[in-house]
C-alpha cells in the first residue's frame, strides 16, 4: 500500500495535526510521508504517500493514532 487515508471529523483531525507537529512519532511520519490535507466544513482528509516511495509501514500509524487518543483527544 502506497497511500494511507483518513477523513473523519475536524476536532480529531486537529487532535492528528497537533500530533503531527509535536510528538517525535509525528515529526518522524512528517519527515518519511508526504501529507496532503482536503478541508471540509465538517470534517477533512488527510492523505499520507511515502516520499521513498516503499509501502506504508502499518505501525506508524497505529502508534500515531495510540498518542492522539491518548494526547490530544479532548
Amino acid at each position: 500500500m502506497k497511500t494511507f487515508k483518513i477523513k473523519t471529523q475536524n476536532h480529531l483531525i486537529l487532535g492528528i495535526i497537533g500530533a503531527l507537529k509535536t510528538c517525535s512519532t509525528g515529526q518522524g511520519i512528517r519527515i518519511m510521508y508526504d501529507l496532503k490535507i482536503n478541508r471540509g466544513n465538517y470534517d477533512t482528509q488527510i492523505e499520507f504517500v511515502r516520499k521513498d516511495g516503499k509501502d506504508i509501514n502499518a505501525v506508524d500509524f497505529f502508534m500515531l493514532g495510540y498518542i492522539v487518543g491518548r494526547d490530544y483527544n479532548n
